[in-house]
């Protein structure tokens, strides 16, 4: 055969009746109904065994991320109580190829442990990212205290990436919206790249069998969010520079990659209605979900890699993965921190999952389930929305 020829005219093609009336015969008189997934509970999503080229209306687009490929960022859960151990745990793990950790805060701390934290790790090579858990926690002043450390170290803090966890609807009784607009403008101003809110939708998770509302309460919060920065003078486009989204990933692997693919459709129509660009897009951080590990870390060691491939082919900025033995309440180690990394590293550098946009583009089945579940989130966010928004119906 000659290289210009088309090889694939050999092969007839083949219409949809055709495979469904040779799937009915294999089934011997069973009805082919009989195999489709009813993914939520009232029937809303249903989807088929099989889907064809004569179910998409056309070539449907690739969901983008304005970025030229599909990278994602690496990321490292370090806990921080002692100082000294944490920045030994991140300073290995930045060498294991880690750029994205995850600084978890287990009490308040001072400008003297936040310089011996970030001791040896230059943060403009990085995304460093904050988590507070403990009462009392005050995010604004542990902004204050990165930039000051930054500075020290000569940074050039207009060009620094990463986040604070701060959820103003999850984590006061009375959200702090006031303090919040105060650490935008802070951000807009001196470090625009560094995210301040973070619409945690870990909570929202239930199973695949709730993903359309996960998705509806997921950006019914976002869009509160919106709302609440615009009444103290804020524009969504400005909020949404400053605004992540932290989600989990069950072992539901088809399910995830289009839930995350919903979520950018849903956030683009989100934008779009409070004037703002389209095609901004979203940041997403994506958490295994606790409840997905067993108490085997081998088999998490498995389902790590399919819930991570869920992550990434669903377009992940930020991937973090549980050490194995997370299930066991053990500290994590060397190794299981490791073994947590290179995940990720052989799906990128083996799989080479960072290299097209869209992975998931063109899939009739995963094309099927975006727009169903898109449609079905929508409708479910209206209701949201009727209701007052997320503060009153959530």
């Amino acid at each position: 055969m000659n290289a210009g020829e088309n090889w694939l005219s050999e092969f007839p093609p083949v219409s949809k009746s055709e495979w469904t009336a040779r799937m009915e015969k294999e089934l011997k008189g069973k009805p082919l109904a009989d195999l489709n997934w009813h993914l939520d509970l009232d029937d809303h999503i249903i989807t088929a065994p099989f889907y064809h080229p004569e179910d998409q209306a056309g070539a449907p687009q690739p969901i983008l991320r304005n970025n030229p490929d599909n990278d994602w960022e690496i990321g490292e859960y370090i806990e921080v109580q002692q100082m000294d151990k944490a920045n030994q745990e991140a300073l290995e793990g930045l060498q294991g190829g880690v750029q994205a950790p995850l600084f978890q805060l287990g009490r308040s701390i001072s400008d003297q442990d936040m310089a011996q934290l970030l001791q040896g790790i230059d943060v403009s090579m990085i995304s460093t990212h904050f988590g507070q858990y403990f009462p009392g926690k005050d995010p604004q002043r542990l902004l204050f205290q990165f930039h000051r450390a930054a500075q020290k170290q000569g940074a050039q803090v207009a060009e620094l990436k990463g986040s604070v966890d701060c959820d103003p609807i999850l984590d006061w009784p009375e959200p702090p919206f006031d303090m919040q607009a105060d650490m935008i403008r802070f951000t807009a101003d001196v470090m625009p790249l560094f995210k301040v809110i973070q619409v945690n939708a870990r909570r929202l998770h239930s199973g695949p069998e709730n993903t359309a509302w996960e998705l509806a309460y997921t950006i019914a919060k976002g869009s509160e969010y919106l709302a609440q920065m615009g009444l103290r003078g804020l524009d969504a486009a400005l909020v949404n520079r400053h605004l992540q989204f932290s989600l989990t990933v069950s072992a539901s692997y088809f399910v995830e990659i289009a839930k995350l693919r919903a979520l950018r459709i849903l956030w683009s129509n989100i934008l779009a209605s409070y004037g703002a660009n389209a095609d901004a897009g979203c940041t997403v951080e994506v958490h295994l979900a606790p409840e997905t590990q067993e108490k085997d870390p081998n088999t998490n060691l498995i389902k790590a890699a399919t819930q991570v491939m869920s992550a990434a082919i669903g377009g992940a900025d930020i991937i973090y993965v549980l050490p194995s033995n997370a299930s066991l309440l053990q500290p994590s180690d060397a190794f299981t921190r490791r073994m947590a990394r290179n995940v990720q590293h052989i799906l990128k550098m083996e799989s080479h999952l960072d290299r097209v946009q869209d992975p998931a583009a063109g899939s009739y089945y995963i094309e099927s389930l975006t727009d169903m579940l898109v449609q079905r989130a929508w409708a479910l966010f209206q209701d949201v929305e009727a209701k007052g928004g997320y503060l009153m119906a959530g």
